[in-house]
């Protein structure tokens, strides 16, 4: 663990990053894994979900309740970033939110 880095999760990312190829794209897992707050399995859960797929105030509510760092950090680059609603809210680094 290091928790220096908002690393509080204890597993391997490799392994995780494994785990999800051979999950593959799986949504309503990806909710589900997300919901049990487990900062792991949120990790697997967006390394499975499909950003598309979240509306914007669901993506809202993950952002508020994502607590370490590597979670947010994650779920910034791998979910927000790809999700065609930030682009049309007033999020950091929308066209309405500069």
């Amino acid at each position: 663990m290091n928790a220096r880095h908002g690393d509080d999760h204890g597993v391997n990312l490799g392994a995780l990053r494994a785990l999800a190829k051979r999950l593959e794209t799986q949504q309503d897992l990806a909710r589900e894994l997300w919901a049990t707050g487990d900062s792991a399995a949120r990790l697997l859960a967006l390394l499975i979900c499909r950003p598309k797929a979240f509306p914007r105030d669901e993506l809202d509510t993950m952002l508020r309740s994502a607590r370490t760092p590597k979670v947010h950090d994650w779920l910034v680059n791998y979910v927000v970033k790809k999700s065609p609603a930030p682009r049309s809210c007033g999020w950091p680094g929308s066209a309405t939110g500069r």
